[in-house]
């Protein structure tokens, strides 16, 4: 009987500690994000659109009860920066994401600027007035797989801008801090993706 109710109580350790182990893991969302591999069909019919500067990515992986993923284009100027443009998932719908298409794009037009955030659900789309004296641009995007966890945003791309006639854009190794050359630039506009409580929206 003893042996018995030792045993009892070590089953119950057990699951306690599994339970316990589980609810840690479901409140941390992580999502991967890959630059999506169009086929060269899929690539002629984006360079048929006429868009400037576009991402194309997938995302892979669950987002937990109670969180959200909000895509976000943000344009800065001389280090200011603010939202222009957002989605976020609703909660609790759709959270699992198996390598789902989603895409960043810009039109440039000469004075407005047009933004463009797709997902498998359908798109959003915004403008902003550009500044007129702007004559050179640099596009940088992912080129490999990332992890984004939760409460760390990640800037997926971003498109510098300058008055100047030659403009040169370095790379961004660590994805969770806004480029210092963003922070620097005369103009940018910046694709953000994060993921957050849904209380936070």
């Amino acid at each position: 009987m003893k042996r018995f109710i030792i045993l009892v109580g070590v089953v119950l350790l057990l699951v306690s500690c599994t339970s316990h182990g589980s609810s840690q893991t479901k409140s941390s969302s992580s999502l991967e994000i890959e630059p999506a591999d169009l086929s060269e069909r899929e690539k002629i019919i984006v360079n048929q659109t006429g868009v400037d500067y576009q991402t194309f990515y997938t995302i892979d992986g669950e987002v937990n009860e109670g969180d959200v993923l909000e895509t976000s284009i943000e344009v800065y100027e001389k280090g200011e920066g603010k939202v222009m443009l957002s989605s976020t998932s609703i909660p609790g719908d759709n959270t699992k994401h198996k390598e789902n298409l989603n895409s960043f794009q810009i039109l440039m037009e000469e004075e407005v600027s047009y933004f463009t955030i797709g997902d498998p659900n359908g798109y959003v789309r915004g403008n902003e007035f550009i500044p007129d004296n702007l004559v050179s641009f640099s596009f940088v995007h992912l080129e490999e797989k990332i992890t984004i966890t939760k409460d760390e945003p990640v800037y997926l791309s971003y498109l510098i801008g300058t008055s100047q006639n030659e403009l040169s854009a370095e790379g961004n190794e660590d994805v969770t801090s806004l480029p210092k050359s963003v922070s620097d630039a005369e103009y940018a506009v910046v694709f953000k993706l994060e993921l957050k409580n849904a209380s936070d929206k």
